[in-house]
């Protein structure tokens, strides 16, 4: 058994409790999933850095993770929800920090629309607001849109 610590956003840490599952990956076994639960939920925020530390126990049957690697982890908090999410390349954040994806409807001409993203995961941002499921989305290139309007513009 290994220690996983974590450092999560101090808005998420209300929906953590000691006992749930962490399923966790480490760059040097990609494919792999390594088990865990949560055994300590840090009792302050970092003042710093608006974070509450997590510590997960993690299975380590072949003894393989070593101290220090580096780890992405997931901690499902509720029930899976369906949701429209469109790959990572295909957000633009823009110079305001408003979040935008192009959206087409016949593949030749796109529109920029404004979007509320919420999670992040396996290459995809979660779609709350400002994408119907079914409608055409640009997922490669959304930069290269945003750019190359902001310089026609000028």
């Amino acid at each position: 058994t290994m220690w996983m610590l974590a450092n999560v956003p101090e808005n998420d840490s209300p929906v953590f409790r000691v006992g749930q599952e962490v399923k966790v990956k480490v760059s040097a076994f990609p494919e792999r999933i390594f088990e865990g639960r949560i055994s300590t939920i840090g009792s302050m925020v970092d003042p710093m850095t608006r974070r509450v530390l997590i510590r997960s126990e993690v299975q380590n049957p072949r003894d393989e993770l070593r101290s220090g690697m580096f780890a992405t982890f997931a901690i499902r908090t509720g029930a899976p929800v369906r949701s429209v999410a469109v790959p990572l390349d295909g957000v633009v954040r823009e110079g305001d920090g408003t979040m935008t994806v192009w959206v087409t409807a016949d593949r030749r001409r796109f529109t920029k629309r404004t979007v509320k993203v919420g999670l992040q995961q396996d290459g995809y941002r979660q779609i709350l607001e400002g994408v119907q499921p079914g409608e055409l989305v640009a997922t490669e290139g959304a930069l290269f849109l945003s750019n190359a309007l902001a310089t026609a513009s000028r």
